[in-house]
């Protein structure tokens, strides 16, 4: 506790130093950067409550000046929107709201499903609200609603193009859906819009439509491409906000949990019950500052990680974050290079959270006690090896400085992470790094990381990242170099390898037909090449392919990779390993509102035995709606490997996923997800003992009752099976209940 304390404090006398040293070059060099031209629309102050039932028809409304010169980027790229659309801002001391209408004309056509929270996308009828609170133009909260309703929200990171569904914020929306239009009504209180204070003299907002049809139409208040490499750089300003009071205030939820546990080995039957209680605590002292506190969290997934192929991968795989307390400031712990990954701290017993916002810098300073129980990846040239993790204290500090006064130019920034274990050995990281838009199409960025590990002995290293983007919605060029020396360990992120050199490229030009089934075809050619620390060749593959979109929100990706070789193994074999990948999407509509394939054939190597073999791989998935209120999503993922020769099999496995949602009512839902994966291997293609085949499955049901964000409760059971040829049988049912109830204070 006590180091975790000194070195917390040695953060923010760190970020201190870095944010004055930053204003001072700042200063002298603004004057050569220079500031889009943006548009400005200005917000009025409501002089009455307003009614959020997405009507529109409070007088205050009439009163907003509107912005309805919207321009379409999808799928004709920086054209005049083809429907009418409008956006109103009003305000109060309580909250910024936000009032959309868009017109339509054929509202039977409008596609506003039941979805649970952060799952409104493009395939259906909704508005996007980006909202830049600090008019820095380098991060971005933002709010969705389709026209049915239902709610997703997070956050964007302007450094690395991240879009974030994991924060949740604190908002309300509704939707109204008359005879020619549908409207929408959002509340988005201060408190939950990380404004400093001073209130900044504009705020920056983009304001996106989607309308599904035949073809996805994209419309938004900013001009923007398609796919564009400066997004907020480019956003307006909105202006005539004053008289805000100070933003602050204190939000507890305590929760509760409890869980039966019953576990049956090879017979053998064991019980186990578990309460556990704990609190959250947000804090805003001032307007720049949100304090974040948590102890004896409960951690548990209420959602099960998608299963992964992992019998034929030599690295560690990646899991999403989904814990509520590491998700403010989450957009500050995504680097250009390395990333923070949170789920590396296993067990917390506590954590605080300091999260600063301004004009002229983001901040933040994390410390957590992980009880452990996880492992470490220590990352290799060849391999990812792993140790037991044990208790640990992890600490992070990032600062990000923005360039130009807020012109979106870009930014500078700095990292300093810790990770100290109970075995006194520790891990290291200081990171700088820089990313700078001297245009719209034009994108630099690199990062320079050092490492410093005690583990038995000292060891030394670093990573350098660079890259370079030019794209301007027809031209797209990329370039990358990247290094990860030998000794480099990053604790706090997920450094799976280690000990090489990459560069790669790509090119890619896209046409654009008109009134056409495909109305983007892109020709590319990507190229990579990999060594290792030791010069030996560890990749190198250089790829054409043909990308396209078309009607009914289609993407078409093919790629012939003939050009693909590898090596695996420290000394072993380099391997030609040609291959066709495809990948296709789409929504049908009717009860098949989604699909998606990826498949891959050719040659691909067996990492048990670093030879050449025949691959055959097929992922699907999509979402189907039988019922209106029924949501199933399946997903099946099915690897092979063959003998060159006569076509035996090697390896097989498979991973499938089907979740089904019932919509019992607006805070009611039923949920319920079944995972099965198998891995087989075949004992006579081996000349060492193998596992012939491995199996887990697991069913979990779950009923949710949500009155708000951080208010819920939530009951279910979880059914899951190991089986192992030669090893023991598992089986585990869990039976849990979880209550929380956020309050402000």
């Amino acid at each position: 506790m006590r180091q975790a304390v000194k070195l917390g404090a040695l953060s923010i006398f760190i970020m201190t130093k870095f944010i004055r040293l930053s204003a001072l070059l700042l200063a002298a060099t603004s004057t050569l950067l220079t500031t889009n031209a943006v548009q400005a629309l200005q917000a009025v102050r409501a002089s009455a409550a307003i009614s959020i039932d997405g009507k529109l028809d409070d007088a205050d409304w009439q009163r907003a000046p509107l912005a309805d010169r919207w321009t379409e980027n999808m799928p004709n790229e920086k054209a005049p929107a083809r429907f009418k659309t409008e956006v109103r801002f009003l305000y109060d001391q309580n909250a910024l709201y936000v009032g959309m209408k868009a017109f339509d004309p054929d509202v039977s056509k409008i596609d506003a499903p039941f979805v649970r929270r952060d799952k409104v996308f493009g395939t259906q009828d909704n508005f996007v609200v980006w909202i830049d609170p600090t008019g820095a133009r380098k991060f971005a909260q933002f709010f969705r609603v389709n026209a049915r309703g239902f709610v997703a929200d997070g956050s964007w990171n302007e450094d690395t193009s991240n879009e974030d569904f994991s924060p949740d914020y604190d908002f309300e929306a509704a939707t109204h859906i008359d005879k020619d239009f549908w409207s929408a009504e959002m509340r988005i209180p201060w408190t939950s819009l990380r404004v400093p204070q001073p209130l900044p003299e504009k705020l920056t907002f983009i304001v996106f439509r989607n309308m599904p049809r035949e073809t996805r139409i994209r419309s938004s208040t900013a001009v923007l491409g398609r796919e564009p490499t400066c997004f907020l750089c480019v956003a307006d300003e909105l202006t005539g906000i004053s008289g805000i009071p100070k933003t602050s205030g204190v939000t507890v939820t305590p929760f509760a949990s409890g869980t039966f546990t019953q576990e049956k080995v090879n017979g053998k039957t064991t019980s186990e019950s578990k309460f556990n209680a704990g609190a959250d605590v947000k804090w805003r002292p001032t307007s720049q500052w949100v304090i974040d506190g948590t102890f004896r969290p409960d951690f548990s997934q209420l959602e099960l990680d998608q299963p992964q192929l992992k019998s034929n991968t030599r690295f560690a795989i990646y899991q999403q974050e989904k814990r509520p307390f590491f998700l403010e400031g989450s957009d500050l712990l995504s680097l250009v290079g390395d990333s923070i990954y949170t789920r590396s701290i296993t067990d917390p017993l506590w954590g605080a959270r300091a999260t600063y916002r301004s004009e002229s810098a983001d901040a933040t300073v994390i410390t957590v006690a992980d009880r452990g129980g996880g492992v470490v990846v220590l990352p290799n040239t060849y391999f990812s090896d792993f140790r037991n993790q044990g208790r640990s204290q992890s600490t992070i500090a990032r600062v990000r400085i923005p360039l130009g006064g807020g012109s979106g130019t870009g930014s500078v920034g700095a990292l300093l992470s810790d990770r100290t274990y109970e075995d006194d050995s520790s891990n290291r990281v200081v990171a700088v790094d820089a990313n700078f838009k001297p245009n719209d199409s034009t994108r630099l960025r690199a990062q320079l990381a050092g490492s410093q590990t005690r583990d038995g002995t000292r060891r030394g290293g670093h990573n350098f990242f660079t890259d370079a983007l030019y794209d301007d919605g027809t031209d797209h060029l990329y370039a990358n170099y990247s290094e990860f020396s030998p000794n480099y360990r990053f604790d706090n992120a997920l450094i799976s390898q280690n000990g090489f050199r990459s560069t790669s490229a790509e090119l890619w030009r896209c046409f654009k037909p008109k009134d056409q089934f495909l109305n983007n075809i892109c020709p590319s050619i990507n190229a990579r090449e990999t060594r290792s620390w030791q010069n030996v060749a560890l990749q190198r593959y250089v790829t054409p392919g043909l990308f396209a979109n078309g009607l009914r929100n289609s993407e078409w990706n093919l790629q012939p990779r003939f050009v693909n070789y590898r090596r695996v193994q420290e000394g072993g074999r380099w391997h030609h390993t040609p291959a066709v990948f495809f990948h296709g999407e789409g929504s049908p509509g009717g009860t098949l509102r989604s699909v998606w394939t990826d498949i891959e054939v050719g040659r691909s190597i067996d990492v048990a035995t670093d030879s050449l073999a025949k691959l055959s791989s097929i992922a699907f998935g999509g979402t189907l709606r039988p019922f209106e209120r029924i949501e199933i999503e399946p997903y099946v993922n099915d690897f092979r490997l063959f003998n060159i020769n006569g076509g035996q099999w090697r390896l097989i496995e498979r991973t499938s996923q089907l979740t089904g949602v019932a919509y019992l009512t607006a805070r009611d839902s039923l949920r319920l997800i079944a995972q099965y994966t198998l891995s087989k291997r075949n004992p006579v293609a081996y000349s060492f003992p193998v596992t012939e085949r491995a199996q887990t499955d697991a069913l979990s049901l779950v009923y949710s009752h949500k009155r708000g964000l951080g208010r819920e409760f939530d009951v279910g059971i979880t059914r899951s099976n190991e089986r192992a040829a030669l090893q023991s049988t598992r089986s585990t049912t869990e039976i849990f209940a979880k209550l929380s109830w956020a309050m402000s204070l």
